[in-house]
């Protein structure tokens, strides 16, 4: 299922982002040497250097399995509690949910999957017996050496004691009572988050610790904001109907915020129902909501991956759903009488689980190719700027490749305003400031990090805004904005800019 919603990623080159990890791999950038984002922002692209060298197909494919394997950990955890019916409609719902395009369609996503994919491990050990129990703390820790927003999972786990969480099977409630005040498990678990916590604190890895300005992408804050956030990522997580979703864009998103409203509601409503609470429903939307919280207080960033993790409390809470009315309808069968009642049930269970995964799957599918295809506007790019990105990656890597540039190069990028349509004649004359255009170039190869990774024989790389001779005589890459270029040495462009000087 997973491969069938999101195997387009498979054809598509590294963008943005994704340098930074090949940079540190090959020593254009310096390594990460402290714990955060270690595993998945050098260790990972160490290892798939050695596998994959610059075979971009190679590392998307491994975020797709990876992907998948988490998705069958949640199914397999979902139906040890719930059964296998259950078990396949709560995971389908996490695995061809269309708001994880940005994570499989991003290599550097990887991290979002692997530290989820942990987290989902530390729950599973936490609920096992005997001494597997103790690789909870070990797997907590390997999913914050990931990603550090599931730093809050021993709250989720010490509430999952008291409540019960997916993968634990039945048990009496004092066997569950007699672990929760001093579980040295969960006083280990709780060791390492606070432990990664001070870490990312004393690191501090975007400046949020010695504070930052309002405009700075990693802003955090208490406002308006907060709630916004809530809404939109609420709103995101059932707002997936391909027919009703107009528009995608990783921002703050009005138009699913009545949804996530709708959801909240629809939570808080289900405290209320017994069948639900017995299952594990505070335990469940607790988790989502603990896995989202670090998220909330960032003013300007509102991202779709964020939702990776806590999309596998909302399959957990489908499973919850599905069990109750599946538990429901065989319990009227019975007392009406029915002596196949049970049969019948659990074969009409497997059919409904079926078809809400071909449900799910076809939806997702649908609106991820339309999320994928979309155009913007009439400039010939595409709207999603991470497959934009990727695709002018390619071209300038293949541009570039065409052009044998010798040892020691430096490379001057360059988009004429003429090739960039739609601006206006006193946007195209300011050369003060960059483009939309301009920008997107610089962020698909990463300010120029991409160009020094891919071809080590270049020395230096820089945009410019517009041609003028450089003493330094650097070669020419004459870019447009799809990324497809043409490189030539100084004197030949100006000497084309002569003939056609309609280009500058």
């Amino acid at each position: 299922m997973a491969w069938f919603v999101f195997r387009d990623a498979l054809g598509y080159y590294f963008a943005q982002d994704d340098f930074a990890g090949l940079a540190r791999a090959r020593g254009v950038l310096p390594p990460l040497e402290g714990p955060w984002r270690w595993i998945s922002g050098q260790l990972y692209f160490d290892v798939m250097r050695a596998v994959a060298g610059l075979e971009a197909a190679a590392y998307r494919a491994a975020s797709l399995g990876a992907h998948a394997a988490v998705s069958a950990g949640l199914a397999l955890a979902l139906a040890r509690r719930y059964g296998a019916a259950a078990g396949l409609a709560g995971a389908a719902f996490f695995a061809a949910h269309p708001s994880l395009y940005t994570a499989l369609y991003s290599v550097s996503g990887i991290g979002e999957i692997l530290s989820a994919g942990f987290a989902l491990a530390a729950l599973a050990a936490f609920d096992a017996r005997g001494a597997a129990r103790w690789l909870a703390p070990a797997a907590f820790a390997l999913s914050l050496m990931c990603k550090e927003n599931t730093v809050l999972l021993p709250l989720a786990l010490a509430l999952s004691s008291a409540t019960g969480a997916p993968g634990e099977p039945a048990a009496p409630p004092h066997a569950r009572t007699a672990r929760r005040p001093l579980d040295p498990v969960l006083r280990a678990t709780f060791a390492v988050g606070a432990l990664g916590a001070a870490l990312f604190m004393a690191g501090d890895a975007f400046g949020v610790r010695a504070g930052l300005p309002g405009s700075a992408a990693y802003s955090v804050g208490l406002g308006r904001h907060v709630l916004d956030n809530l809404l939109t990522y609420a709103g995101w997580t059932v707002h997936i109907a391909t027919p009703l979703v107009r528009g995608v864009t990783d921002a703050v998103d009005p138009p699913a915020m009545p949804w996530g409203a709708a959801l909240l509601a629809a939570w808080t409503t289900g405290l209320f129902v017994p069948a639900l609470r017995r299952r594990g429903w505070l335990a469940a939307g607790a988790l989502g909501a603990l896995w989202l919280a670090p998220v909330l207080p960032l003013r300007n960033h509102t991202y779709h991956y964020y939702l990776y993790a806590p999309l596998l409390a909302a399959g957990w809470s489908v499973a919850i759903l599905f069990d109750a009315a599946r538990a429901g309808l065989a319990a009227r069968g019975a007392r009406a009488g029915a002596v196949a009642a049970r049969p019948v049930a659990g074969r009409a269970g497997a059919v409904a689980a079926f078809a809400l995964a071909a449900l799910f799957a076809a939806n997702g599918a649908a609106l991820v190719r339309r999320n994928e295809t979309m155009p913007l506007g009439a400039t010939g790019l595409r709207a999603d700027p991470t497959v934009d990105r990727a695709i002018i990656a390619r071209h300038v890597r293949d541009g570039l490749a065409r052009a044998a540039l010798p040892e020691g190069a430096t490379l001057a990028l360059w988009c004429p305003r003429a090739f960039q349509p739609g601006l206006s004649p006193a946007a195209a004359a300011d050369t003060t400031r960059d483009t939309y255009y301009e920008a997107n170039l610089r962020s698909a190869l990463m300010e120029g990090i991409a160009v020094r990774v891919l071809f080590p024989n270049v020395r230096a790389v820089r945009f410019v805004r517009a041609f003028a001779p450089d003493p330094a005589r650097p070669l020419w890459a004459v870019v447009r904005t799809d990324g497809v270029l043409q490189v030539a040495s100084q004197d030949e462009l100006a000497r084309m800019l002569a003939a056609r000087p309609e280009i500058r």
